[in-house]
């Protein structure tokens, strides 16, 4: 058997390709060490068995392999990991918005308008506070609570008349004059961008990472109170592991917080039937799930990402296997990745649930 593991000269810290490699050559696999972004990657690729592929949040990332993974899957029918059913709507809120509603899975309310009108008639009859999100972005950035009409007002006005950049902290408050070197810096740089602009239309650079701007969208979710943390569970293949993430300091957010407990008696079992069950009707190989608690104590489903980081699931004390027994075992999430790809391969399923 030969797989091939994307693994570009540059590649990210906490990439799950090392450890796949690692975890294939272990099982006598032939693997291809290989850059899927280059001009020859179908050729390269072209005899292998299994394509692995661990795509990041970036825009460059998301971008080529939204291009590339679907040709390899769809055309030449090599198995991908993970596989379509888990990637399409990864750091896509909403997406998620729509396979949850597709899917019929128990999820927190939430809106999305691609029409000011119909935003606008939204805001004079919901209920607040409402939760804004950018559709995409990780660790609770582009998050924020809008409180009144007044503040969603200003929010779906940003979206569909001028548009805002991923990753930045939008509940920060702006300074009029900048009282930290980095802020004297940031406020010289516009200075600097804004003459050519003035003179000669000159638009700045875009930001190195998120150059992407979100625009005429407008995403919204009921506000979940008296959460002080939220409930991630992440199955791989037939296993859910699962902690929780208490909230920042006199935030509601938790994603990002870094606030990880590890203590199972936090964590409801019905989430764990739910994560299974998500994975079940929707074919995922490998999937995080979040949740909150609704307003009746039911854990509800706020958001998914396939691409969660290794080490905070390495470090649960066991996992429960899709019969909800609870079984008391260290693991290493690419191993099981691995593992589980291995067999999806000989078997031909698209996932083992």
């Amino acid at each position: 058997m030969k797989i091939a593991v994307h693994y570009p000269d540059a590649i990210p810290v906490f990439s799950w390709a090392p450890n796949w490699v690692k975890a294939l050559e272990e099982k006598g696999i032939t693997v291809i060490k290989t850059d899927l972004r280059t001009p020859d990657c179908i050729d390269k690729i072209r005899d292998c068995d299994g394509i692995m592929w661990h795509v990041f949040h970036s825009p460059d990332d998301k971008h080529a392999a939204l291009r590339i993974l679907p040709a390899i899957e769809n055309v030449l029918g090599i198995p991908v990991y993970p596989n379509y059913a888990s990637r399409w709507f990864f750091d896509e809120k909403t997406a998620q918005h729509y396979l949850f509603k597709a899917a019929g899975l128990p999820a927190i309310p939430s809106w999305v308008f691609w029409n000011f009108d119909q935003a606008h008639a939204f805001l004079k009859s919901c209920n607040y506070p409402l939760v804004f999100k950018l559709s995409v972005g990780a660790s609770s950035a582009n998050v924020i609570k809008a409180s009144n009409y007044k503040e969603a007002y200003e929010l779906i006005i940003s979206m569909f008349f001028k548009g805002r950049f991923p990753q930045v902290r939008l509940n920060e408050p702006q300074k009029l004059m900048p009282r930290r070197l980095k802020d004297i810096k940031l406020f010289l740089r516009r200075i600097y961008y804004a003459i050519p602009y003035i003179v000669k239309k000159q638009y700045p650079p875009l930001p190195p990472l998120q150059y992407q701007p979100e625009k005429n969208y407008v995403y919204f979710q009921e506000f979940m109170p008296d959460n002080t943390h939220d409930i991630r569970i992440t199955v791989i293949g037939k296993r859910a592991f699962g902690f929780t993430r208490d909230n920042r300091t006199d935030d509601f957010r938790a994603s990002g917080s870094g606030r990880i407990c590890y203590d199972q008696s936090r964590i409801p079992l019905e989430a764990v039937k739910t994560a299974f069950e998500a994975a079940r009707r929707c074919s995922f190989q490998t999937m995080a799930m979040d949740f909150l608690r609704g307003p009746s104590g039911t854990p509800l489903l706020n958001e998914l990402s396939y691409g969660y980081l290794a080490e905070a699931v390495d470090n649960t004390p066991g996992y429960w296997d899709s019969n909800l027994n609870w079984h008391s075992a260290r693991s290493r999430c690419e191993y099981l990745h691995v593992e589980d790809f291995i067999e999806c391969i000989k078997t031909g399923k698209p996932s083992l649930l």
